[in-house]
């Protein structure tokens, strides 16, 4: 559920995955396994990616913040 709830807030957000890996300095490749449930990103990149996204952790997480 994870990755549903970053690729729709990060297209909420008008970004673009590769727009995504630049602010977090990562590669798109990185950005497009987490929204696939392939990887999982570690607890401290997820708290980056809900500041550049402007939501909560636990939105990104559950999406309970809706």
């Amino acid at each position: 559920m994870l990755g549903e709830y970053l690729k729709q807030y990060r297209t909420i957000n008008g970004m673009t995955q590769a727009d995504l890996a630049v602010k977090l300095s990562v590669s798109q490749n990185a950005i497009s396994q987490y929204e696939t449930g392939k990887r999982c990103p570690p607890i401290s990149r997820i708290a980056n990616i809900s500041k550049i996204l402007g939501c909560s952790v636990s939105q990104i997480v559950s999406d309970s913040g809706t």
